[in-house]
């Protein structure tokens, strides 16, 4: 009889306190450090998108401003030049004829002095009485005022328009009155390009007017987006950076107005403002385009110093921490050391390690106390283990004389003693045993929940007794029925409980009460259910589809020329040609199928929750098996196949008697339609054949 109390268990690899102490706080700190700078890096970053965004709605703001005031501007500087030309009269008095040269004369320094790009005047009609230009190359149209004057000579109103076809230009057109009554329009015309420059050097941010293209723009519009820049400071470097986001975004509204889009080594702000917002009817976009590139390596620059001065910080308290530290872990590891030697029964050496360490300095602390407790328990220990090993000789000479497996169990199941008899049946050492727990000896799901589920009457003080049966394996690999007894033997604590277990053989007697009731239900040749388990199951199905409507299925099955292959090869044939059609019969079987051997060479298949579809498509299948498999005994060699009757339930029998008969006819009626075949049941004798 052999005795233990260590638990043998798989050890871990070692790592010290002071290891993981410094590991953790290093990824801690690490952590913290890195948490810093990004949420630093994510503040800034924000902060910059937000400043980025005000200035965006200020400069919208501020060309919006200096748009209407151009406009401002034209209309005021008309109604000046209306004046100075008489040009009311002119058109009132002399029907519309105007003396150009005259007007030339007074307007040949506009263009330079106020800025001013055209001069046209219309009668009230929209027809143009004069045109002027300061440059002889432009082409005389109103083509280009042809919106703002629509506008005008329908509102007879001042109007103005944005027209980018020829070249970018913001038109006014302002009604000409006469005592009282509309004479005619003056139109004036400013470049947009010299408002886009003086606004990019005003502001330091480049600026562009991108508009849609016409078929005789189409060359420069940008792919995607069907626009192109009427206007755009820094072109040469712009106008690409344009064009790679046009193959990027679907339209220019599509670009977020807070990313940072990066391009040959530097990055940008794309903000787009629809022109209809600041000139209505305008089409096209207004684009603010800042170089953020200083600003980024601002950001990242501002963040690299946080991180480092956070760590620079946390690795200073680290190192103070450490110092801290680090004497008491010393204490510790060496306490770690010397404990083992305790569990090894080391016990002088253990003293001896005690005493190296001052165990009373002049001020005790938490350690202090911890090496007191820890010899105070190995003399404990050595005590118990000394009266241990005496109970454990008594013990073992007894149980080792009795011919019955005996064992002892600690509260918790494991096995604390075995006797010599349990590790011959079990073929293993005391040392293997006592590495597992009683219910790991059982076999089976069943016996160890019943086992465990019962376990509690053990503790009980009315029980302290569980009786029960449960199957090991022996030492040959067979399994042995045990009827196992178990006492509570007592202890002054619960954790300290021992449990003794007595387990009697009665494997012959089982195995015989085991073997009568299996041959009472089932056909010892094939293994299948016997008629009377498969009549009993039949009774229950019929019932249930019965009751619920659920469709079950009932097949009949009769090997053909069975006889035949009896007479000539003798019975040792036919029982094979049984064994080989039962063993077909399971492999394409449901778990919730039964099949049953009535007798001779007539099988039958109970398959329930199955319509016509799926009996007829196993029927099927399995006489398609049979017509590839040929059987083969001695030099012989046969074909084999079935005739196979089909009934539903519960409509082709009124009860369980009228199934069989019904099933029985068609079975019948497959075999005269020449075997290897199945046939549906029809009440009305219209019977259905499969086909060869």
């Amino acid at each position: 009889m052999s005795v233990g109390f260590r638990k043998v268990r798989h050890k871990p690899r070692f790592a010290s306190l002071h290891r993981k102490w410094l590991a953790s706080l290093s990824l801690l700190l690490l952590s913290l450090g890195i948490a810093f700078g990004a949420l630093s890096y994510w503040y800034l970053e924000v902060q910059v998108k937000i400043q980025h965004a005000q200035s965006q709605a200020a400069w919208s703001a501020e060309f919006e401003g200096m748009i209407k005031h151009s406009v401002d501007r034209l209309q005021r500087l008309s109604i000046v030049i209306a004046s100075l030309g008489d040009l009311s009269e002119h058109l009132k008095k002399h029907g519309g004829l105007i003396q150009s040269g005259e007007l030339e004369q007074k307007f040949s320094s506009v263009r330079y002095e106020l800025d001013v790009e055209r001069i046209i005047i219309f009668d009230k009609q929209g027809v143009i009485r004069w045109n002027w230009s300061p440059d002889s190359s432009s082409a005389v149209s109103s083509q280009s005022m042809s919106e703002a004057l629509r506008h005008a000579i329908q509102n007879e109103q001042p109007s103005e328009a944005l027209d980018c076809q020829s070249q970018c230009g913001l038109n006014t057109v302002m009604p000409l009155l006469a005592d009282g009554e509309h004479v005619g329009f003056i139109g004036m015309s400013q470049r947009i390009t010299d408002l886009v420059v003086e606004f990019s050097i005003a502001t330091g941010v480049d600026i562009g007017i991108l508009i849609p293209a016409s078929r005789e723009k189409t060359e420069q519009a940008f792919p995607g987006w069907g626009v192109y820049t009427a206007a755009l400071t820094h072109a040469s470097v712009l106008k690409p950076f344009i064009g790679s986001l046009s193959e990027r975004f679907a339209s220019p509204e599509d670009i977020p107005a807070d990313a940072w889009l990066p391009w040959k080594n530097s990055f940008y702000v794309f903000n787009v403002v629809p022109l209809k917002h600041i000139i209505d009817g305008a089409n096209g976009y207004l684009v603010f385009i800042s170089d953020v590139t200083k600003a980024t390596s601002a950001l990242e620059q501002s963040n690299r110093n946080s991180i480092l001065l956070v760590l620079g910080s946390l690795l200073l308290a680290e190192v103070f921490l450490f110092m801290l530290l680090r004497k008491p872990l010393q204490r510790l590891s060496h306490l770690a050391k010397t404990l083992p030697l305790v569990a090894r029964g080391g016990y002088q050496e253990a003293y001896q390690a005690f005493d190296l360490r001052g165990r009373f300095p002049n001020k005790r602390d938490e350690i202090d106390i911890l090496y007191e407790t820890s010899i105070d328990l190995t003399h404990q220990i050595e005590e118990t283990q000394l009266a241990l090993a005496a109970d454990r000789d008594f013990i073992q000479g007894i149980l080792d004389s009795v011919q019955v497996m005996i064992l002892t169990q600690t509260s918790d199941g494991r096995l604390h003693t075995v006797n010599r008899y349990m590790t011959q049946v079990l073929g293993r050492s005391p040392e293997q045993l006592r590495k597992s727990s009683f219910v790991d000896l059982l076999e089976g799901d069943e016996d160890k929940e019943r086992y465990m589920s019962n376990r509690i009457n053990l503790f009980s003080p009315s029980v302290r007794r569980l009786e029960h049966e449960g199957s090991i394996i022996d030492a040959s690999g067979e399994i042995r029925h045990i009827i196992w007894i178990h006492t509570f033997l007592g202890s002054s604590h619960q954790d300290d409980a021992v449990v003794l277990s007595v387990g009697m053989d009665a494997t012959d007697r089982i195995v015989a009460e085991n073997r009568s009731r299996w041959l009472a239900n089932h056909d010892p040749l094939t293994g299948l259910a016997n008629r009377l388990r498969f009549h009993e199951e039949l009774e229950r199905s019929f019932a249930d589809s019965v009751r619920s409507g659920n469709p079950s299925a009932l097949l009949l099955l009769d090997l053909d020329y069975f006889k035949t292959i009896n007479d000539t090869s003798g019975h040792a044939a036919g029982d094979a040609l049984l064994v080989i059609f039962a063993n077909e019969l399971r492999a394409r079987a449901r778990k919730s199928d039964l099949i049953a051997r009535l007798g001779g060479d007539e099988f039958a298949v109970l398959m329930p929750t199955t319509g016509r579809i799926g009996v007829e498509a196993f029927a099927t299948s399995l006489n398609q098996r049979l017509a590839e498999r040929k059987f083969q005994f001695g030099n012989k060699e046969y074909l084999i196949s079935a005739s196979i009757g089909i009934a539903l339930m519960p409509q082709h029998g009124k009860d369980v008697e009228d199934l069989m008969v019904n099933v029985d006819l068609a079975m019948y009626e497959a075999k005269k339609g020449g075997r290897g075949r199945w046939s549906l049941y029809s009440p009305d004798r219209e019977y259905i054949l499969s086909k060869t």
